[in-house]
């Protein structure tokens, strides 16, 4: 008997003419699921199908198969046991079949299979910056591939090369489909600077593996550089072929960009300077790294700095390039408030959206008959009021005060500029209009019509927890709505030079900002001063040294701290400095909107924690009875709401204090 097979592929061995004979009329061999195992018989070297007959008696001596298999598809065929057996521990690739009687009898053909072939491998730098095929050490890499004939996959592996030797495997995998798999470097500390060769292994069930094409990557170690909360010039140094993490925290910082001109940059955030406008579309693409959202940028010569918490780039020629927002109001300069907490650049992500709902748990804002003053610099479409709003509150309006540093109208060349510009705005006077708990209602029920979040800033302090209600009613109504509400309340001013005497100012906070220990949804907030000269820097007053007022409440229950004494504008059109803690929590609560305007699929106690992971520490580093967990920034907070939204699974890989900010 002669045993006929179909070639499929193109490959090359040694055939005796004499055991050949063409069979033009013999059925293709079509690929199927897997039959009887046949042995190796022969390969073909040309790409045209050929029919060829092997008779048994030219088996005496077995035909000899290359070593060399890539791109290769083996055959083999099942033949009679007198037939001397030939090895095939060489083979690879092999496409099953049994063997049929050359007369064409009905002696049916089986189904076959071939062994997996990758139709689709890459590798690329899960940051989102503009040079996929470059990534930080620590960073991370996302993973696709899919495989064709899969039936006998037993898993696939990631493994990088360094001069063609094998130094790391990161991670492997069971399915024949992957797509867009997050690898985390972090974990492999072996995969230091350099340039490496990526490839994907599929192992069959039979022990049988098969390599993928292997793509370049190239691994740029970095240092990094911290700022403080005071206004200050970086210098960049970094060597060829490097990266750099540079976080310029508070402050109006410089990066100094010593022996690069302008013509150096060849992109930043994928775009050149000339197209680069911090209010339009400056923070469309970030790169994600460390569990927040860097500005980045890519020199000529191959280095790449990464950055946050800068405002303003200066080049070798002594020309800067400005990265913040700026406005145009008259004491935009004098708010060291928005500067020490870096507003100015979380401005480049979001001043605000419709989604957001301020609210004020105050004193009102309007101006009672007869009485002196209006409002001034907030614009009265962005404000949801009632009769009951008056503020007359020793003459220039509390409230009125605390609303102009939270949302006041920017841009209008008079006033200031306050955190939230577009956000609307909803008044309570709970001094004397309602009560505490039916404001908190009234405003919640709002927002929830309209599918909106709310911040509440409370400038209230002492014993609040019955207005309205029950201290459990109250506790019961901030619990049940933390997913869409949050509160900034006042620390209470109860210390030296307050307004509140409390003999438990060291050790606690007051009244309603208690509640912070046991609702994730309330932040307690402490008042900031600066406590010696203040410096200009390109036009804007920076603190050089702060400290805790003297007033302020502090202890174990104090969540953060925000400066005080910063420009407000009263009823009466004037600004003055407002001071207390009444004039802290107000900047928290603009600098939360701005959190939830980024990324509005947060809760409440996500924004809170946002905003603790992201704060500024003062003194001991990590929490104290002092400061809290520190001074809230706006601009890491914001760019961490920001990276969770883009890449939340990239993101999420770091959390608390891991956070690079």
């Amino acid at each position: 008997m002669s045993y006929n097979l179909k070639l499929l592929e193109s490959f090359s061995s040694n055939i005796p003419n004499s055991s050949l004979t063409s069979e033009p009329n013999l059925s293709v061999i079509s690929p199927s699921t897997t039959s009887e195992l046949a042995e190796p018989l022969i390969r073909a070297n040309n790409r045209s199908s050929r029919s060829v007959t092997y008779s048994p008696t030219d088996l005496t001596n077995p035909i000899e198969a290359s070593a060399f298999h890539n791109n290769d598809l083996l055959t083999q065929m099942s033949v009679s046991q007198e037939v001397q057996e030939i090895p095939h521990s060489t083979f690879d690739n092999y496409l099953y079949a049994t063997s049929y009687p050359p007369d064409g009898s009905s002696n049916p053909l089986s189904t076959t299979s071939i062994n997996p072939i990758f139709t689709n491998f890459s590798v690329f730098d899960a940051s989102g910056d503009n040079t996929a095929t470059s990534v930080f050490e620590s960073g991370a890499l996302r993973l696709s591939y899919n495989l064709a004939n899969a039936v006998s996959l037993s898993n696939v592996r990631l493994e990088v090369l360094r001069s063609d030797r094998v130094v790391s495997t990161l991670g492997s995998w069971n399915q024949a489909n992957l797509s867009n798999e997050l690898i985390n470097l972090a974990s492999f500390s072996n995969f230091t600077g350099g340039i490496y060769q990526l490839r994907a292994i599929v192992r069959t069930s039979n022990g049988q593996e098969f390599s993928s094409a292997s793509q370049a990557m190239k691994v740029l170690s970095w240092n990094r550089t911290n700022g403080t909360f005071a206004g200050e010039t970086i210098n960049y140094t970094a060597e060829l072929g490097t990266g750099a993490v540079i976080i310029g925290r508070g402050g109006t910082d410089t990066l100094n960009l010593s022996g690069i001109s302008p013509s150096h940059i060849t992109s930043i955030n994928g775009m050149s300077l000339a197209a680069f406008n911090p209010l339009s579309g400056s923070t469309t693409n970030q790169a994600v790294f460390g569990g927040t959202a860097f500005d980045y940028i890519n020199l000529a010569d191959g280095r790449e700095i990464y950055l946050q918490g800068i405002e303003r780039l200066r080049f070798t020629d002594s020309s800067t390039f400005e990265l913040e927002v700026r406005t145009n109001d008259t004491f935009f300069g004098s708010q060291w408030n928005l500067h020490i907490s870096d507003v100015s650049s979380a401005w480049r992500f979001t001043q605000g959206t419709s989604n957001v709902l301020l609210a004020s748990l105050d004193t009102g804002i309007l101006t009672a008959a007869g009485a002196a003053g209006g409002i001034a610099d907030i614009s009265t479409n962005r404000l949801i009021t009632d009769p009951s709003d008056d503020d007359n509150f020793n003459n220039y309006g509390h409230g009125h005060s605390a609303i102009s540093i939270m949302s006041a109208t920017a841009n209008n060349a008079s006033g200031i500029s306050g955190i939230n510009w577009n956000s609307s705005v909803y008044v309570n006077d709970v001094y004397r209009g309602v009560s505490l708990q039916q404001a908190i209602r009234d405003t919640i029920s709002y927002a929830r019509a309209r599918n909106q979040k709310v911040v509440f800033q409370g400038g209230i302090q002492g014993n609040w927890f019955n207005s309205g209600g029950t201290r459990e009613q109250l506790e019961q109504l901030i619990r049940d709505n933390s997913d869409v509400a949050i509160f900034a309340i006042a620390a209470g001013n109860g210390g030296p030079g307050g307004n509140l005497s409390d003999p438990s100012y060291l050790t606690s906070v007051s009244g309603v900002a208690q509640l912070e220990t046991t609702h994730n949804n309330v932040i307690s907030v402490g008042a900031l001063r600066n406590t010696s000269a203040t410096t200009t820097i390109n036009g804007l007053t920076n603190a050089v040294s702060v400290n805790i007022a003297s007033y302020s409440n502090r202890g174990s229950n104090l969540t953060l701290m925000a400066a005080t004494d910063s420009p407000a504008m009263d009823k009466l059109g004037n600004m003055r400095f407002f001071g207390g803690t009444s004039g802290a929590n107000p900047n928290v609560a603009g600098i939360a909107s701005l959190v939830w305007s980024v990324n509005s699929t947060l809760s409440g106690g996500q924004v809170r924690q946002i905003l603790i992971d992201t704060a500024m520490d003062l003194g001991t580093p990590g929490r104290n009875n002092t400061f809290g967990y520190g001074l809230v920034n706006a601009d890491a907070a914001v760019r961490r709401a920001s990276a969770l939204q883009r890449s939340s699974d990239l993101a999420s890989l770091y959390s608390g204090r891991s956070i690079f900010v």
